[in-house]
C-alpha cells in the first residue's frame, strides 16, 4: 500500500536559490518536478543557474516581486533580457501588507509583468497579499489567455469564488495546515480541482509540525495530506491531479 511518504508532487513556488549549498537530493525525493520562481535580477539569475542543474526536474522564473516595485525603471532591460529565456514570468503582483514600495509603483511594475507573460504567452506567477480587489480588477480588465498562478493563496470564501472566475490557478501552501486558516480550509473547497496547485513557499511557510522552522520541499507532503482531507480525497488521488494541473500550465502534457 502507498504511504505519503511515496507519493511524488510538483512544488509550483520553491525559492531554492535562496537556500544556498543546504538542498540536496534527498530535499527534492518526492517531488516530480519543482518551479524556482526569482524575485529580482540576482534571484532570478540564481533561480536559472539552479534550474540548469536538474533540467529534467526544474523550471525558472524571472521577476520582480512588489517588495522591489521601485526600483523597476533601473533594472528593467535586465530583467527583460532574462523573461525572454525564463520559463515563467514572476513573481510579482501586489503586497499592501508591507507596502515596502509605494501602490503606484507596485501596480506599475505588476501591469509590466502582465504584459510581457502576455507577450511571450508564458504563465504568470502573482503575489498576492491585502491587495485581493486591485489584483482583481487588474486581472479582470485584461484578457488573458496565458495561465495565471495565484502564489499562496490565501483569499476566504469571497474573494476565492470571485477569482475562480477569472479561471486562474490557486496554489496553496503550508498555510493551510495551520489552525488559525479556517477561513482558508473552507475556501479551498470552493476551488475547482483543475485549478488546484501545491507549493512550498522554500524557505519560508513549513507546514504544521514544522510551523516556525524554515522549510523544506519534501514536506509539501503535509500540505498535500490537508488539502485532499478538507476536499475529501485521497493524497495520491490529489497527487495525480495536480500533477496533471501544473502539467497543463507548463505545457509538459505533449512532452512526457
Amino acid at each position: 500500500m502507498e504511504t505519503l511518504e511515496d507519493i511524488k508532487w510538483v512544488d509550483t513556488h520553491c525559492h531554492l536559490q535562496l537556500m544556498g549549498d543546504e538542498i540536496n537530493e534527498n530535499d527534492i525525493s518526492n517531488l516530480e518536478y519543482f518551479i524556482i520562481p526569482g524575485i529580482d535580477i540576482e534571484s532570478s539569475i540564481k533561480a536559472r543557474d539552479f534550474s540548469l542543474a536538474y533540467p529534467s526536474k526544474s523550471y525558472w522564473s524571472a521577476g520582480l516581486h512588489p517588495h522591489e516595485a521601485d526600483g523597476l525603471e533601473d533594472v528593467k532591460q535586465e530583467l527583460l533580457s532574462l523573461m525572454q529565456d525564463s520559463d515563467l514570468i514572476g513573481e510579482t503582483g501586489l503586497d499592501y501588507y508591507r507596502n515596502l514600495s509605494s501602490k503606484e509603483n507596485q501596480i506599475k511594475n505588476f501591469e509590466f509583468h502582465i504584459n510581457i507573460a502576455e507577450d511571450l504567452n508564458k504563465p504568470l506567477i502573482i503575489h498576492c497579499r491585502d491587495s485581493f480587489s486591485d489584483v482583481f480588477d487588474i486581472l479582470s480588465n485584461r484578457n488573458l489567455n496565458n495561465p495565471i498562478i495565484l502564489h499562496s493563496w490565501t483569499g476566504g470564501n469571497k474573494w476565492t469564488k470571485k477569482f475562480v472566475e477569472l479561471g486562474v490557478y490557486f496554489s496553496i501552501s503550508g498555510i493551510i495546515t495551520y489552525d488559525t486558516a479556517h477561513d482558508l480550509q473552507a475556501a479551498v473547497t470552493k476551488i475547482p480541482t483543475d485549478k488546484l496547485l501545491l507549493e512550498t513557499d522554500v524557505p519560508y511557510l513549513a507546514p504544521q509540525p514544522f510551523k516556525g522552522k524554515r522549510n523544506n520541499p519534501t514536506y509539501i507532503k503535509y500540505t498535500g495530506a490537508k488539502v485532499a482531507e478538507l476536499i475529501d480525497l485521497t493524497p495520491n488521488e490529489l497527487s495525480k491531479i495536480t500533477i496533471t494541473n501544473t502539467n497543463k500550465v507548463m505545457n509538459r502534457e505533449n512532452n512526457e
